[in-house]
């Protein structure tokens, strides 16, 4: 039979295995996240070479690309949720018709949207050094769908 004194140690260890799991596990999600906030199919060298300005860059585009779904999902008729919501054919189709149902406001809306969405992406490309050029053409030489 074991004594008080044990069970308390014991019970202390696993508390304090514990405590310690969760740490581990809390500080992994923490870096994972903040890599995979850039990631976008990035290699982790090149991820770790950009510079602030450059994250700025990104950080922009995700809100851009975020705002502009929200904008486009207000204006949205039944008819075209229901092509969003068409699981019966694959995303390029269904990115296909939804474009062709567009209304000349929406189509309107989503030009300005590329437009701004081409200037942040040429200014992030303009920005890059040819290191970390390089690093984008060795990712996408190894890429199957540029074969």
């Amino acid at each position: 039979m074991m004594n008080l004194s044990s069970k308390y140690r014991m019970f202390k260890s696993n508390k304090f295995l514990l405590i310690v799991l969760l740490s581990l596990l809390s500080f992994n999600t923490i870096i994972s996240q903040e890599s995979r906030r850039y990631k976008k199919g990035f290699s982790n060298e090149l991820i770790s070479s950009f510079s602030e300005f450059q994250k700025d860059l990104l950080k922009k585009e995700q809100k851009l690309w975020k705002r502009h779904h929200e904008l486009i999902k207000e204006t949205l008729s039944e008819i075209q949720e229901s092509i969003i919501g068409d699981s019966s054919i694959n995303i390029r189709e269904r990115h296909k018709n939804l474009m062709k149902s567009l209304t000349d406001e929406q189509k309107i809306m989503v030009k300005k949207f590329e437009e701004r969405i081409d200037t942040i992406r040429q200014k992030f490309y303009e920005s890059l050094s040819d290191k970390q050029k390089n690093f984008i053409r060795k990712k996408r030489k190894r890429s199957k769908r540029n074969d």
